[in-house]
């Protein structure tokens, strides 16, 4: 009887937190739904859950082909952005010279797309001036911009 006792705490141990784990990551149906009308060309999308906010991580195969990205929803399936890395020569011109203007001398710059429903798309740039890490939000023209990002 002891023995069958310790059998079943050992497995409770071991199994319990795995259990757990994977309820965390069982996806809302309204956000899945939503992900799948917004890109129905994904496959396989790697889904992760940060205070109540979920992210699909996924190769664009739409008509507009953005490669990797990574779509934000919140609990209720409201799509709140997409960050989508770009190479600095697909950057528009005016974006790369802000930051160039702003930040004379920054190196190791990395561009990305942020588009939001029903807003203007912005690029968040991030820099290292002088050895210290910078991020600034800028429009397609150029224009710095303000921006929560809530991931």
């Amino acid at each position: 009887m002891n023995k069958v006792m310790f059998f079943i705490l050992i497995f409770l141990a071991v199994a319990g937190p795995l259990i757990a784990q994977e309820g965390r990551h069982h996806v809302p149906s309204a956000v899945r739904n939503s992900f799948q009308k917004d890109y129905p060309e994904a496959r396989d999308p790697q889904w992760s859950s940060v205070n109540g906010q979920w992210s699909a991580s996924f190769t664009d195969h739409s008509q507009y082909d953005r490669g990797e990205m990574v779509a934000h929803y919140d609990q209720s399936g409201y799509h709140v952005d997409s960050h989508i890395p770009y190479d600095r020569n697909d950057v528009p011109q005016a974006v790369v010279e802000k930051t160039q203007r702003r930040y004379p001398g920054a190196d190791d710059d990395s561009y990305t797309r942020i588009e939001r429903r029903g807003a203007q798309p912005l690029f968040q740039v991030n820099l290292r001036v002088h050895g210290k890490s910078r991020r600034m939000y800028v429009d397609d023209n150029g224009r710095e911009r303000k921006y929560y990002d809530r991931h």
